[in-house]
Order: structure tokens, then C-alpha cells, then sequence
């Protein structure tokens, strides 16, 4: 078998990888020419992996430790050593597409700040959370996507952190769950808020300010996709696609979270797989032909 059979042999088995886990990632992949849905299936299977590690079991110092074996063989594999055929496909869409391994270990720094108790106090702390397990995210899938305007850097990271409150808003019960809280302490504490009355969310005694906080999270991530967005039209025309389907996929979450009043708590915020089909054919039909 030639290196470059064993290269095919290790991009067919993360595609699998990613079908199995990236329930609404892997719509919008499948509209990239196969080449660039290549390596955007290797980084996210690089960036699953940190986040595996980070929201696995055991103590914050030994997934810290982990989170920091995973970033010696990031290091092993862009020095030409790659310990698995994960690596050797990372390694190999670095390669081809000049990816930044300094936005690598942002990926790697975002997933560590899980490991040990995490306190967002205000909207900078957010940002600065969400860019690394998001915006850097960005930053990479964009290298990919192909651009010359420097412009699109910016947008990379306001559509990554546009995604990342929309999960943040849709996952809110279940991560007080595992003593997580990512909104902003000053922002619950302009409503005369705890974390806990978030848990409770419409059924709690400050539903209102619940309702008031949860606009104000959903609007702002709103702010965020309308900046984001701008980068469409700005990337290869045949990478177009796939940006487009991202959004329309969470800014559908965002509108439902909405809809639902910011329930959040009963039930969860999904959508089903045609209507997920539907949304990324429509967004790149009207991204390729329109821009």
C-alpha cells in the first residue's frame, strides 16, 4: 500500500467518523468539492477530540494532562511523525491548505478552560471562551474555504462565535447540570439572577428575567450571524455552500429557541434530518447562484 492509499484509507474513515457524530455539521460538509471536505473533516475530527478529552471523565489535572499529550501529538505530527492516521490527515490538510497550527492550539487552549471550573463574568470573558473553541474553529474551516480578503478573518470568528451562543443558549439545562454556567455572571445579575434560576428557566419565580436574559443572549448571537455571514461572499466560489448551510442550520436552532418562548429546559432544541437537508440545499442554492 502506497502513502498515498493509506492518506484515502484514513480520509474514508474520519468521513464515517464524522456521520456517525456531527449531526448538523455533516449537512453542510457535504456541499465542499471533495478535497476541501476533506480537511474539514480532519480539523473537525482534531477539534471533537480535544472536546472528547475535556468533557470526559476524571480529574480537571488528568484532563488537563490528556489535553496536553493530545497537543504533543499535534506537535509530532506537523514535525512529520503523526502517531495514527488522524494525524497523518491533519498533518496532511495542514500541508495543503497552510493552516495556522497556532489556531490548532487555540483549539486545544479553548477545550482546557472546561477541564477546571469556569467563571464567565461579562461579555469580554465570553468572547474570549468562544473564540477558542469556536472562533478559531472559524479561523481554520475559512483557510480552507479559500479567501484573499484578510476581511473574512473577521467574519470567520463572529459566525464561530454566532454558532457557539446558539449552543450555548440550546445546551443551557444540561451544562448547569454538569456545573457549567457560559452566560455572562454580570448579565444574570442585571436581572436579579443565579445560575440555578436557570435551570428553572420559564417554571422558576424570575421567569421574567429569565425570558429578558435569554432575549438579550439570542439577540446578540443574532448580531454575531449577520456579521458572520458577510465572509460568504467573500470565500471560493465553490466552498460558498457550506458556510451558508452552518448558518442557516443554528440561526434555525436560534429562531426555535425563540419560538419556544426560551424553553430550553423541557425538552431539547433539534432539528429533524430533512428539515436539515432541506435548510443546507436551500442556503447553498442561494449562496452559489446569488453571490
Amino acid at each position: 500500500m502506497t502513502a498515498d492509499d493509506d492518506l484515502t484509507v484514513a480520509y474514508r474513515r474520519c468521513a464515517r467518523e464524522v456521520r456517525r457524530s456531527a449531526a448538523n455539521f455533516y449537512y453542510a460538509f457535504q456541499l465542499l468539492p471533495a478535497r476541501k471536505r476533506r480537511a474539514l473533516h480532519a480539523v473537525y475530527r482534531f477539534c471533537r477530540g480535544a472536546d472528547d478529552i475535556a468533557d470526559g471523565p476524571g480529574a480537571a489535572s488528568l484532563r488537563q494532562r490528556l489535553l496536553e499529550a493530545y497537543r504533543a501529538s499535534l506537535q509530532a505530527a506537523l514535525a512529520g511523525h503523526p502517531s495514527d492516521p488522524g494525524w497523518m490527515i491533519l498533518a496532511d490538510s495542514v500541508s495543503k491548505f497552510d493552516l495556522d497550527p497556532k489556531n490548532l492550539n487555540e483549539v486545544i487552549d479553548g477545550c482546557a478552560l472546561d477541564c477546571a471550573p469556569l467563571t464567565i463574568r461579562n461579555e469580554a470573558d465570553l468572547k474570549r471562551y468562544s473564540y477558542g473553541v469556536a472562533g478559531a474553529v472559524g479561523l481554520l474551516s475559512a483557510r480552507i474555504f479559500g479567501y484573499s480578503s484578510a476581511e473574512v478573518e473577521i467574519y470567520a470568528v463572529s459566525l464561530g462565535e454566532a454558532m457557539q451562543l446558539t449552543n450555548i443558549l440550546r445546551d443551557l439545562a444540561e451544562d448547569l447540570g454538569n456545573g457549567r454556567c457560559y452566560l455572562p455572571l454580570d448579565e444574570l445579575e442585571r436581572f436579579s439572577l443565579t445560575p440555578s434560576d436557570l435551570g428553572l428557566g420559564l417554571d422558576g419565580p424570575r421567569a421574567g428575567g429569565y425570558r429578558a436574559l435569554m432575549a438579550l443572549q439570542v439577540d446578540r448571537a443574532a448580531a454575531h450571524f449577520r456579521e458572520g455571514l458577510r465572509l460568504v461572499e467573500l470565500v471560493d466560489r465553490d466552498a460558498r455552500g457550506c458556510p451558508a448551510a452552518l448558518a442557516a442550520l443554528y440561526q434555525r436552532l436560534l429562531s426555535e429557541i425563540r419560538r419556544r418562548d426560551f424553553d430550553v429546559q423541557s425538552s431539547r432544541v433539534s432539528l429533524s434530518p430533512s428539515r436539515k437537508v432541506g435548510l443546507a440545499m436551500g442556503a447553498w442554492l442561494r449562496a452559489t447562484l446569488t453571490t
